[in-house]
């Protein structure tokens, strides 16, 4: 084989090897895993990086969420949502909002969530998103202990309370009550203590606990008008987020950090 033939041969091969060197190393790289793609997306990205969770809530519906005596804001919401956010690693930042706005603050981005005892339903879910229930209740007829009123589903013509944009506002409609409709519970309950309305309509739990701490002489009647789940709202497409939600609640409710909470504000458990 004559040595400059030989001399070419062996560069070429080198230089082809070279090449194929190369071109691996480069697949390999562009081929390499993301860390951490999941907490990177969307909403829930942001909330990691900052640290914070903004967080929409009415402040206004006891005992789930309300002020106390010392301007705290407190109840079972507020308690889940701090044990979320440690789960999560962030802190909990509450932003109070009128519930007749809540839904808009979070499509302005305001917040990045809304944990405030919002029932799930499907003009609701036309709107935001939502994660797995976190409670389960019921609407209740309350009136007065001395009330001729003697069927909850008997109301028609009747002048009946409830919250604006609640489902509960939507039940006493379809009962052909004359609904007169307020910014909160709280409202409602002070006018029909002084005969402006005939009865109100809300959640059995806020109820029972409005009686009991203004020793209103008011009365539930009959079995729960309707049954809502309550589940924490997001805005469309933070598949991310909601599964985080959700991956935390579960371990909750597991756990028994959940029926610990609730025992404390209900004496029940209300999953």
């Amino acid at each position: 084989m004559n040595k400059k033939r030989l001399i070419v041969g062996l560069t070429l091969t080198l230089f082809t090897l070279l090449l194929s060197a190369c071109g691996s190393k480069e697949a390999g790289t562009a081929e390499a895993p993301k860390s951490n793609a999941t907490e990177n997306v969307g909403v829930l990205g942001t909330i990691k990086s900052s640290g914070t969770i903004n967080i929409g809530i009415e402040g206004a519906y006891p005992p789930f969420n309300y002020y106390d005596d010392k301007n705290e804001l407190v109840g079972f919401d507020v308690d889940i949502t701090n044990e979320l956010a440690k789960r999560m690693g962030v802190k909990a930042n509450f932003v109070a909002t009128p519930w007749d706005s809540i839904i808009a603050g979070l499509l302005s981005k305001k917040y990045d969530i809304i944990l405030s005892s919002m029932a799930i339903t499907d003009a609701r879910k036309q709107k935001v998103d939502f994660t797995d229930p976190y409670y389960h209740t019921g609407a209740q007829l309350f009136i007065p202990t001395s009330s001729t009123i003697t069927n909850p589903t008997d109301i028609n013509g009747r002048k009946i309370g409830a919250s604006i944009g609640t489902t509960f506002e939507k039940k006493a409609n379809e009962l052909g009550a004359v609904l007169v409709t307020y910014k909160n519970d709280m409202l409602s309950f002070q006018d029909m203590a002084s005969g402006r309305v005939e009865g109100v309509i809300t959640d059995r739990g806020v109820g029972a606990r409005m009686i009991k701490e203004h020793q209103y002489p008011f009365k539930p009647i009959g079995e729960p008008l309707l049954k809502d789940a309550a589940g924490i709202a997001l805005n469309k497409n933070e598949d991310a987020l909601r599964e985080e939600l959700n991956k935390y609640l579960g371990e909750m409710l597991k756990d028994g950090t959940y029926e610990q909470i609730s025992k404390k504000w209900f004496d029940q458990d209300i999953r």
